[in-house]
This record gives structure tokens, C-alpha cells and sequence, in this order.
């Protein structure tokens, strides 16, 4: 979900990192996934290095990066707003987490948590929401929305709650022009998911829909070559059709993780 925004005053870079499934259907990524990787991560390097702002919701891989792929030195001299390490944190993203902010304070960033806090910068205001739960359970820890604005443009970025939005989430990012969203791992229902798991997403992402301007999902959701019937459940209860990064930026959406067996199958 590595996104870059620029305004007149700041340009912030929310999650720069990028990784893949180190499994799925019993194989590991394929030869192009790693190809498509490397060139996403040239990408995030170049957009790192024109960022003023670095914001890091949480301590996943794909969300940042302790230098396997991207350099800590691009930190140098950044501000980083954080999500705190030491509370509403699992065992392992506290220990990826102390790594990690060690890397880029050796490298010169300026680190600041940023729990629930909101930070200016000229016009620009960056919102920090209080910790959410990252899905279904507070096994994977928790993550932190952010909500941008400037004069009457907003844009939101709910991170990884998995489309599963409270009431506090929804009146976080209520009237904002663009929310980009993560979507729920559908192709995890019998397993890590239940179908009224997929439900609640469904009336969440439909309220969150109904709230702001306009709803952009990807992430999760497009783990699922049927992502498009997810969608298609909240255009019925709303009238209203959410779109992906890909829609958004005008490309065709490849989804190469959920297409893995069907790669190995073409060689």
C-alpha cells in the first residue's frame, strides 16, 4: 500500500515498502513476481528520496522496510512519524520495530510517535488515529490510519484494518474526498476468516463508502481472483461502485500473487 502524496507545503510518503507472499497455493513467488518487486522498489526508492514526511502505521514487512530491499540511508534527514513501539504492539513488530528505528536514527531520520497525534506542516495537516486492530484479531497487532488535508482537499489511508471499520474509523475519515482502503483477505474465508467476517466488511466499507467521496481498495482484497464479487456486494447495498489503485490510476489491475499457480503453469 506504499503511497505518496504532495502538497504545496510537504511531500509524505505513508508505508514506503513493498513484499511478497512467501507462499502461496505451496509455492513460493514466481520469477516475474520478483522481477515486478524489484521494479516497485526502484519506484519507492525514487519517491523516497523526494519526501520530506515518512509515515510507518505499523511493523509488517510490506509496510516497511529494515533495509533487505530499500536502503535506511534514504531516511536520512526525514521526519518519520511512527507508530508506537512499545504499546498496542505484538511481540514481533516490537522486535521488528526496535530494529528498524534503530536503522534509521543511526541513518539521521527524526523519528516521532505518532499515536492519535496530529502534525502541521505549513497548511497540511497530517491526523494520526488512535491504534486499530489489523483485521479480525488483535493476534496481528494493531495499525494506525492517517487522514490528510489541505485547504479542502483530504485524503485517507485506513492502512491494515482489513475492511473490518469501527464507528470511531468511520467518523475518523467521514467526509473526505479519496480513502484508499485495504479490503479484507476474502481469500482466507475458511480459514483465517469467517464468512461473517466478510459480511462485517461488507457493511463497513459500505458506511465508510456512503461517508466520504470516493472509496479506493486494494491490498488484501486483491490476494482474490474474485475480488470483483466483494465489490460487487457493496455496489447492491449502496448503489455505489468502489474502484482499485489500478481503476484509479487508470492501468489493469495484475494480480500476480493470486495468479501464482497459473504462472508456474505457463512456463
Amino acid at each position: 500500500m506504499a503511497t505518496f502524496i504532495s502538497t504545496p507545503d510537504v511531500n509524505i510518503f505513508i508505508d514506503p515498502s513493498a513484499s511478497l507472499a512467501p507462499i502461496r497455493y505451496g509455492l513460493p513467488p514466481h520469477d516475474i513476481e520478483w522481477r515486478t518487486l524489484y521494479r516497485c522498489v526502484e519506484r519507492i526508492e525514487e519517491y523516497l528520496r523526494s519526501s520530506d514526511v515518512v509515515i510507518i502505521t505499523h511493523y509488517h514487512y510490506d509496510h516497511h522496510d529494515p533495509g533487505k530491499l530499500i536502503p535506511v540511508e534514504l531516511y536520512a534527514s526525514k521526519d518519520v512519524l511512527v507508530k508506537d513501539p512499545n504499546n498496542n504492539i505484538n511481540f514481533s513488530q516490537k522486535f521488528r520495530a526496535s530494529k528498524f528505528l534503530k536503522a534509521i536514527k543511526e541513518a539521521g531520520a527524526q523519528t516521532q510517535v505518532a499515536d492519535g497525534r496530529t502534525f502541521n506542516f505549513g497548511k497540511t495537516s497530517i491526523t494520526i488515529s488512535q491504534p486499530q486492530q489489523h483485521g479480525n484479531t488483535s493476534k496481528l497487532g494493531y495499525v494506525l490510519m492517517v487522514l490528510l488535508k489541505y485547504g479542502d482537499a483530504s485524503v485517507g489511508f485506513t492502512s491494515d484494518v482489513e475492511g473490518l471499520l469501527n464507528e470511531y474509523s468511520i467518523n475518523f475519515f467521514r467526509g473526505s474526498e479519496v480513502v484508499i482502503a485495504d479490503g479484507p483477505p476474502t481469500y482466507l474465508v475458511g480459514s483465517a476468516y469467517s464468512e461473517e467476517d466478510i459480511a462485517n466488511a461488507v457493511r463497513s466499507l459500505s458506511s465508510l463508502s456512503l461517508s466520504v467521496g470516493k472509496v479506493v481498495v486494494d491490498h488484501h482484497l486483491l490476494r482474490d481472483l474474485n475480488y470483483k464479487e466483494f465489490l460487487e456486494r457493496i455496489h447492491r447495498s449502496t448503489g455505489i461502485r468502489l474502484i482499485t489503485v489500478a481503476d484509479f490510476i487508470g492501468v489493469e489491475p495484475n494480480l500476480l500473487e493470486a495468479r501464482r499457480k497459473e504462472l508456474y503453469k505457463s512456463e
